[in-house]
């Protein structure tokens, strides 16, 4: 009886073990289809897909799964923690992002830990557009509701609508163009401004992740430089 009981008990943990593979290789998985897509949406506007497969040099973000290992989201200031670190290559300022759309950003790293300041922090700012003008602003969580952030600095004269997309600009380092965060879902111009007043929806539920990946941009370096002697 006690010998059946522990055979039980070893297979279950075996079955644990196996399918925790399984789910590592299918992240693996993701990973490598995702960092498809984003290169080739990179480069679409001047290559073909088959001209994209037979050029390397087309392949300028890397994308590395991670899975999470705590997290906040009831916070002002939310954090998450995954089980890599700069043994995989995550570095500070990478961005991260989920299958459904933006996380967060790194802000510190060990060798196998690494924390991600998340979208619904009061210090986030993401530089995001509008996809059907092509207006462009900074997205920032000022509510208290985790769903909802709101974008700044949209000019008036921008002809926006309820349930316009929302993606990311590519205009900073941390993240490529095109990456999804949400649909606006109110919007106003108050007297005397010259910028709109913008919620934005986020589409999927940051409170469920347990898994992500973080975008290493190649040329980060190249164009952060650019970028700080374009603000001197």
């Amino acid at each position: 009886m006690v010998s059946g009981y522990i055979y039980d008990k070893t297979e279950g943990v075996e079955d644990f073990f196996e399918m925790q593979q399984e789910n590592d290789r299918l992240l693996v998985e993701n990973a490598k289809l995702l960092e498809t897509i984003i290169n080739y949406r990179v480069s679409v506007k001047d290559n073909s897909f088959e001209e994209y497969e037979a050029n390397d040099t087309l392949r300028t973000y890397k994308v590395i799964p991670a899975r999470i290992s705590s997290k906040t989201i009831n916070l002002r200031n939310n954090y998450l923690t995954l089980n890599s670190g700069s043994d995989k290559g995550i570095e500070i300022g990478m961005g991260v992002i989920s299958n459904d759309g933006v996380v967060g950003i790194v802000k510190s790293v060990t060798k196998s830990y690494a924390t991600v300041q998340m979208i619904i922090n009061s210090q986030s700012s993401t530089s995001a557009k509008i996809n059907s003008t092509n207006y462009h602003g900074n997205l920032i969580w000022e509510s208290e509701d985790p769903k909802i952030l709101s974008l700044v600095d949209v000019p008036k004269h921008a002809n926006i609508s309820i349930g316009d997309s929302i993606n990311t600009s590519g205009f900073s380092i941390c993240y490529p163009p095109g990456i999804f965060i949400g649909k606006i879902s109110y919007f106003d111009l108050e007297g005397g401004s010259n910028s709109f007043k913008i919620d934005v929806a986020l589409n999927y539920d940051l409170s469920n992740l347990e898994y992500v990946y973080v975008v290493a941009f190649e040329d980060a370096e190249e164009k952060k430089t650019l970028l700080e002697s374009e603000n001197e």
